[in-house]
């Protein structure tokens, strides 16, 4: 008796050391299957517990039985707690909490299904003992025996008894499994919160390195430099115009700037993917040779998007610390974005003030415009062409972050400086002209101003006009006023965009530089009159289809075809004309003096058109440039 005893008290030692030690809860149901076997001298046991489901009870641990008998049970016969069922020893256990026996497999009509089994398996007999906790029962203890066997009272109790400290045993190795789960998640986090906190340190540290190269003055070039350093990476800076303020390879590897530049023309769907992470956006730009993916950041100035920071691959492939320095560039560059915008709103509203001074006739301050224009690199005592293009007031402040770096690059190492700024709704440059540079080399200064303000204020193209050369401040007004002229001329008679120079315009050209037409409005009056005066009592149009015939070589067909009428009316039009003015066009002298009639017309509409624009020009700044 005391050996038995013992026996028992080493094998439930067992069990208890081995949770202890931490086994997995398989091994630990292997155990407490073993030591019934032994303890009880039973041939076979397994232990059952439900499924995640609570639906069915399945073997976990076992000791005798076949690896096949068990994957048998499991998956073709599990032993089934809800629904409609056969009663089974271990169902009937694990419900009621009490142990259920069979003394004879063979013999007992409930066991049909777990018959073969149970003959393969080489058992007749069986016992099942609940696993009760002191809140749920865990499972069931399942003792087989090969021989039919009654198991009694006694056998019964001792089972209770190792049930009751297999019960203790399972809930303990559960709770210890829990708590490790817990302290592996804890130690996760805790070093998913180091890694963060390393992350934020880093970019912490790569804010402030951006930032110090931005407070000091650095430029665009060093922070695009230093954050191609950081990302190890090619890096560019557009702005939303497509104009590319800078990049840098990487260890060979180039953006395409070509199709960046581009990129600002096409519509958002055609070069936008739905991908996002935080501030970042992947590209997809449209190339011949195949799509390109780029990633880029926006850089915002008070909510407006201002700029582009880009690299190549996706979202998904940069590091996380590659995306925090993307998204923590933006506000460096913002800042640098914010002064030189500051800086040159300061220079234009300076260079303004002078050209207002020079086109405006002030010419009694020539001396102070001299000293104020040479102290900032310019000389007026040169000859200078003059270079104006038409704009609306209020695209001012579009303009100036736009003229201003291409200005720049177009002025190169130009000594004295070129002098650029905004008068009376245009763009103004005074040009200066070395001892052999010809007037007429200036048009692709011309051609790139017109394509800026036609690109940055989307309002189409844009007529130029160079005059020029200008030897004396006092000749600033007439010189700006004549290529005013010519401008508005090239609205009026709606010519292509381009850069008109005076001697494009022939007679016209030397017409626009007289400082008085009253002279030309009468030679109008005495050659055009009497159409005028046919057309406003007769509410013809006599005067624009005697502009049109010159126009087209006095070809009927095409000048019907310009004025959508019929051949046969413009010919009787002609008619008409040549009665009213008492002439022949075919008549070389007649079609000359008819033709400088005509240009002499347009000549004095386009300065009507000028000084209309001067009364409705505001003088007033750019809401832009003072809310920037």
């Amino acid at each position: 008796m005391a050996q038995h005893l013992q026996e028992w008290l080493q094998a439930l030692a067992h069990i208890g050391a081995a949770v202890n030690h931490g086994v997995s809860l398989g091994e630990l149901l292997d155990l407490i299957a073993k030591t019934a076997c032994k303890l009880m001298s039973y041939d076979f046991c397994a232990i059952t517990i439900p499924d995640a489901t609570s639906q069915v009870l399945v073997i976990e641990g076992s000791y005798g039985l076949s690896a096949d008998y068990v994957r048998e049970v499991n998956a073709t016969h599990p032993i089934r707690l809800h629904g409609v069922h056969t009663p089974t020893p271990s169902g009937q256990a694990f419900a009621m909490g009490i142990p259920v026996q069979i003394e004879e497999f063979g013999s007992d009509p409930a066991m049909l299904a777990w018959r073969a089994a149970a003959r393969d398996q080489g058992f007749s007999s069986m016992i099942s003992v609940p696993l009760n906790s002191a809140d749920e029962t865990l499972g069931t203890i399942n003792c087989y025996t090969r021989s039919p066997h009654h198991f009694t009272k006694a056998e019964e109790s001792r089972l209770l008894m190792l049930a009751d400290q297999a019960s203790v045993a399972i809930t303990t190795s559960r709770l210890r499994s829990n708590e490790t789960k817990r302290i592996m998640k804890l130690n996760e986090l805790n070093a998913s919160l180091e890694e963060r906190y390393e992350l934020q340190r880093q970019a912490e540290a790569i804010h402030e390195r951006l930032m110090a190269l931005a407070l000091e003055g650095g430029g665009v070039r060093a922070l695009g430099e230093a954050l191609a350093e950081i990302l190890d990476r090619p890096v560019a800076v557009s702005e939303t115009n497509g104009t590319i303020l800078c990049h840098f390879e990487r260890d060979g590897v180039s953006l395409p700037v070509t199709l960046i530049a581009k990129a600002a023309g096409l519509p958002r769907n055609d070069v936008m993917s739905t991908g996002n992470a935080g501030l970042l956006a992947d590209v997809h730009l449209p190339d011949p040779t195949g799509t390109r993916n780029l990633v880029r950041v926006s850089v915002m100035i008070k909510e407006k998007l201002v700029a582009w920071i880009w690299t190549n691959g996706r979202v998904s492939e940069l590091r996380p610390l590659d995306r925090q320095a993307m998204e923590r560039s933006a506000a460096p560059l913002a800042l640098e974005l914010l002064r030189i915008r500051t800086a040159t709103q300061a220079d234009w509203q300076e260079t303004g003030e002078i050209l207002s001074g020079l086109l405006s006739g002030r010419g009694h301050y020539a001396t102070a415009l001299l000293a104020q224009t040479a102290r900032l690199g310019h000389d007026l005592s040169l000859p200078h062409a003059v270079v104006a293009v038409r704009i609306e007031p209020r695209h001012e402040g579009y303009l100036t972050y736009g003229l201003a770096p291409a200005f720049s690059g177009m002025a190169g190492q130009i000594s004295p400086r070129p002098l650029l700024g905004f008068h009376e709704g245009y763009v103004v440059a005074l040009w200066p002209l070395g001892p052999t540079t010809p007037i007429g080399e200036l048009r692709g200064i011309g051609d790139e101003v017109r394509r800026i303000a036609s690109e940055r204020t989307q309002m189409g193209g844009a007529h130029a006009a160079i005059t020029g050369p200008v030897t004396s401040i006092a000749d600033y007004p007439a010189a700006f006023a004549t290529a005013r002229g010519a401008i508005e001329l090239a609205a009026l008679r709606k010519a292509s965009p381009g850069t008109v120079m005076l001697s494009d315009l022939g007679l016209v050209g030397l017409l626009l530089q007289l400082p008085n037409v009253s002279a030309l409005s009468h030679y109008a009056d005495d050659v055009l009159g009497p159409l005028r005066a046919n057309d406003a009592t007769q509410d013809s149009l006599l005067l624009s289809t005697l502009s049109a015939l010159i126009h087209n070589n006095l070809n009927a067909r095409k000048t019907a075809e310009q004025l959508h009428t019929q051949e046969d009316i413009v010919v009787e039009a002609r008619r008409r004309i040549e009665d009213l003015l008492a002439l022949n066009l075919s008549r070389l002298s007649d079609l000359t003096r008819i033709s400088m009639a005509l240009e002499v017309e347009d000549v004095i509409e386009a300065r009507q058109r000028q000084s209309t624009i001067d009364v409705q020009t505001p003088r007033t700044s750019s809401p832009e440039l003072e809310n920037t």
